[in-house]
């Protein structure tokens, strides 16, 4: 992960702003940092990269600026491309990525080829162009604010910077610094249907077009016709066997990549080492659940993984943190063991007092969800960052997680139908109507959820990797019909009718106990969240 900033101010004057955030940027990118300025038509450029090192043989210094002046910021992960690259694997995606274009290669090609989340920028010294963009499905924070004549980019901000905002992951955005003002273009993802008022010269194929891989009708299925049915009876019907066999397939393959392009040293070690490189946000629930057993598969077997789990003292109870969430992790953990007996799991247990979580969330937290500020920003900001700091009790004993990457369930109740309020939309208004709410949920996603969540992870120098959002199971999940996915239907529970195929996958897999469980709120199962407070309010503590 790392801290990328740039700025482009008319005049003399460089941007002041990088001060109040620099910490920030730092913390992201703890390995190896330094800035680059230029002059260009009138503007002062300030480019500034932080870098943690999580590919190739060794870390890539950033601003990169290549033979013709050409000054890449990147932050993302590459796991495949689409395109014949000229690369070696000792090479890190920078240096990749550098080098196609200042040969020649096309910014929109490269961008649609890429598999992997990112943000980018990148300064184009022969067009005076800066391009500016987030992966299509915005796994990656980039924060902006544009006017006449100031513009800057920054993977996070800070409440005295005003006025900034989410880049929206829509497409790649192209600034001509020739222009009389910094007004950006729009070169859309076709997948994205936004009104907007940029002016969009191309759409940029990313996706397929998404359609239902098998033409299926509700009536027809099983469960509408047996009311009676558990999981082991609905894995023998063909109807969900193989739809079954290809979530664990393309999940799989997600998990490898997240899992093992990672340098072979932790943060404490310089060189390759037996200690923790995974740790995994673990409410013991089943999407945590079914990514520790499928992590288990790749990480060496004589490497711990770390599971990390967040409960915060009860207000009314100093000295108690007993909450949902620590009683599930625990249940679940036994199960992990049962099924992969020689993996060393280290359950930490982070438990914040009241005193702690108020000065963090003022001196550093508040600033990391900015712009974002409701009450369940706040709630899931704080849990969040707490949890991916690591710090807690392991075996009774003071324990901070080494581990480079932190591995999330973000993504799995917007795809396969994990939210409550499914099961009303269903209710009133029909499959349609939830088909359309899905997509909506989706498309929604990188705004209020992943900038923000990135932001607070990796305010601790660690990669946050999110399998339910790898391109190839996303383009599977989302081709087929959400009654193949979720069947949010009476008489069916929630821990079943919610997220019904990949309870199935996990019980397929043998977590009998975990995939039964109901859906639980982060907020919620911490303990942090006060439930006479409503959600969407505007948060008086941020």
């Amino acid at each position: 992960m790392c801290g990328i900033f740039c700025s482009f101010i008319k005049g003399s004057t460089v941007c002041s702003e990088i001060s109040k955030c620099r910490s920030s940027l730092q913390k992201r990118g703890p390995d190896i940092g330094s800035t680059h300025e230029v002059n260009v038509n009138g503007y002062t450029a300030l480019f500034s990269g932080n870098i943690l090192w999580t590919q190739g043989e060794r870390p890539t210094g950033q601003p990169y600026v290549d033979r013709k002046g050409n000054v890449l910021l990147w932050n993302g992960d590459v796991y495949s491309w689409n395109l014949t690259m000229n690369n070696s694997i000792k090479d890190s995606d920078t240096k990749i990525i550098s080098d196609f274009l200042c040969d020649g290669g096309s910014m929109e090609l490269l961008m649609t080829s890429i598999h992997g989340p990112y943000s980018i920028i990148y300064y184009d010294c022969e067009q005076q162009v800066l391009w500016v963009g987030r992966d299509p499905i915005g796994r990656i924070s980039l924060l902006w604010n544009i006017s006449t004549n100031k513009l800057i980019v920054t993977s996070v901000g800070h409440k005295d910077i005003p006025d900034l905002k989410e880049v929206p992951a829509i497409g790649l955005f192209r600034f001509d610094l020739n222009a009389c003002k910094l007004v950006p273009q729009l070169y859309q993802w076709s997948h994205t249907r936004f009104d907007c008022d940029y002016d969009i010269p191309n759409e940029l194929q990313y996706f397929k077009q998404t359609c239902i891989h098998h033409v299926t009708n509700p009536e027809d299925s099983i469960l509408q016709q047996n009311d009676q049915l558990n999981m082991s009876e609905l894995l023998s019907h063909q109807e969900f066997c193989k739809n079954v066999d290809s979530l664990i397939h393309y999940l799989s393959q997600s998990v490898q990549k997240r899992t093992t392009i990672n340098p072979k040293a932790c943060k404490m070690c310089e060189f390759k080492c037996d200690h923790a490189k995974i740790a995994i946000l673990f409410s013991g629930g089943i999407d945590s659940a079914l990514l520790a057993l499928l992590a288990s598969k790749y990480v060496e077997s004589d490497e711990p993984i770390d599971l990390l789990n967040v409960s915060f003292e009860k207000p009314a109870n100093s000295n108690n943190f007993e909450c949902p969430d620590r009683q599930t992790c625990l249940n679940t953990l036994e199960e992990l063991k049962t099924l992969c007996p020689t993996r060393r799991w280290n359950l930490i247990k982070i438990d914040i007092p009241n005193v702690e979580l108020q000065q963090k969330r003022f001196d550093t937290i508040r600033h990391l969800i900015y712009p974002l500020k409701t009450v369940l920003d706040d709630s899931l900001g704080c849990s969040l960052w707490f949890a991916s700091r690591g710090l807690g009790k392991c075996n009774g004993k003071s324990y901070k997680t080494p581990a480079r990457v932190l591995l999330s369930g973000m993504g799995a109740d917007e795809l396969l139908g994990g939210y409550t309020r499914y099961r009303k939309i269903l209710q009133r208004h029909g499959w349609q109507s939830l088909n359309e709410e899905l997509d909506k949920d989706f498309s929604k996603i990188p705004s209020r959820n992943l900038g923000r969540d990135n932001r607070v992870c990796c305010d601790h120098g660690r990669q946050l990797r999110t399998p339910y959002l790898d391109e190839n199971f996303v383009e599977f999940i989302r081709g087929l019909a959400p009654w193949q996915r979720c069947w949010p239907k009476e008489p069916y529970p929630i821990n079943l009718g919610e997220k019904l195929l990949l309870r199935l996958a996990a019980f397929r897999l043998g977590l009998v106990n975990a995939a039964c469980l109901p859906k639980r709120a982060l907020q919620f199962g911490s303990r942090i969240a006060n439930k006479k407070e409503n959600g969407n309010d505007i948060s008086d503590r941020l």
